[in-house]
């Protein structure tokens, strides 16, 4: 290394041009030269420890003149100013000459896969309302905000929606109704804050045992009716509707939680099967079709397109997931008053499932364990990973027809 020193002019001090000056470092105590460098004339200048505790440095400067040597100082106190950070380890990498620095990883929506703000606000939890979807609820509200849609069996094969919420906010959502059994299998999973009108008074029980060991936030309209309100544009008993807004100040919960995430990515996996329409076989008015059209998934239910209701337009879905699974009736719960059974669903283990997403279909195997997450493989082990976006997951029988 070295350093010019540009000649001074001072009031008392004749201009002299210093030579330039020669810097030798050792940065090991055992490699100092046995005689340290001299500055001509004869001043010996030995230099602190450096930042990284390393050995003393040993200069040498060699003025033309000793009019100017009070100067050595100064210039041994800027070179220990250069040289003060230690030089990158052996193996270390570093930037090529006018390249960017590397950016900091971007904080991703666990269950969407879009861009989040900062990583902190992917820790608030999520809602899940329980929306109905006989025909009497249609058009339902929110359901264009949400992240995740769960449409799950329920008594009398009719579905029932667990609305997700958790990068967006909505202004309207419902129609709300009671909880069930497979709440308990998916609230623990998103550490989120049920949102529902009641239950079953056996699935109420174990809700309410469920929230009180910490597994997520039960908020009951008939414990926190305030949070709610009953419209009079529908008649009972779909007529019960909140925003996610009231929820959060409801829960009055800051709780942060890590919310375990779907796995995403932009790009369409190798090996799918282009399809372009998709028919789940629901009984009656339930029957779902889905259409590949302009990049998302219509849906259509009973032939006429979703659509959310506050929002005014259709809910088109990036990715559609077909989750087969075990699902059992509960004798020992009555959901209703004609007599109809509670329903069990496996959603840990592993089992068969369809993905659609950018017009292609890909069947594989999914597997969960405790509270973690639905993960998604191909017949080679390799992930399926979804689209960001919104998904909407079916959770059916294992022979429930799906084509092929």
């Amino acid at each position: 290394m070295t350093i010019t020193a540009r000649p001074l002019r001072t009031s008392t001090l004749s201009r002299k041009a210093c030579t330039s000056v020669n810097v030798s470092s050792w940065r090991n105590a055992a490699t100092t030269p046995a005689n340290p460098v001299s500055v001509t004339p004869s001043v010996a200048i030995p230099m602190s420890k450096t930042s990284d505790g390393t050995a003393a440095s040993y200069w040498r400067v060699r003025c033309m003149t000793a009019g100017v040597r009070w100067l050595a100082p100064m210039l041994a106190a800027a070179i220990v100013a250069c040289s003060a950070a230690p030089s990158a380890p052996a193996g270390a990498a570093s930037s090529p000459p006018g390249s960017a620095a590397p950016s900091a990883a971007k904080a991703i929506w666990p269950l969407r896969g879009t861009e989040a703000p900062s990583a902190d606000a992917t820790k608030r939890r999520p809602i899940v309302v329980r929306v109905p979807n006989d025909p009497t609820a249609r058009p339902q509200s929110g359901l264009a905000d949400a992240d995740i849609v769960f449409e799950m069996l329920v008594e009398g094969g009719i579905t029932r929606y667990a609305v997700v919420f958790h990068s967006r906010d909505t202004q309207t959502v419902g129609p709300i109704r009671s909880a069930r059994l497979s709440d308990l299998q998916y609230l623990p999973m998103l550490r989120g804050i049920l949102a529902h009108v009641g239950a079953s008074g056996p699935v109420l029980d174990r809700i309410r045992q469920a929230a009180a060991s910490g597994q997520f936030i039960d908020l009951d309209q008939f414990q926190h009716a305030d949070a709610y309100d009953r419209v009079s544009s529908r008649p009972a008993p779909q007529n019960v509707y909140t925003s996610t807004q009231r929820i959060r100040d409801a829960a009055k919960d800051n709780t942060n939680v890590d919310v375990p995430a779907l796995e995403f990515d932009a790009q369409a996996p190798a090996g799918g099967k282009a399809v372009a329409s998709l028919v789940l076989p629901y009984t009656g008015a339930q029957r779902v079709e889905y259409r590949f059209e302009s990049n998302a998934y219509s849906r259509i239910q009973d032939g006429k397109a979703t659509l959310d209701d506050a929002a005014k337009k259709t809910v088109a879905p990036d990715n559609v997931v077909i989750i087969k699974t075990d699902i059992t009736e509960v004798r020992s719960i009555v959901e209703d008053e004609l007599g109809s059974f509670s329903l069990d669903i496996r959603s840990t283990g592993t089992g068969p499932v369809v993905i659609l997403r950018d017009g292609q279909r890909y069947d594989g195997t999914w597997s969960r364990e405790g509270t973690d997450m639905y993960r998604f493989k191909d017949a080679s082990g390799k992930a399926l990973k979804l689209k960001p976006g919104l998904t909407w997951i079916h959770v059916v029988p294992v022979d429930f027809d799906t084509g092929s």
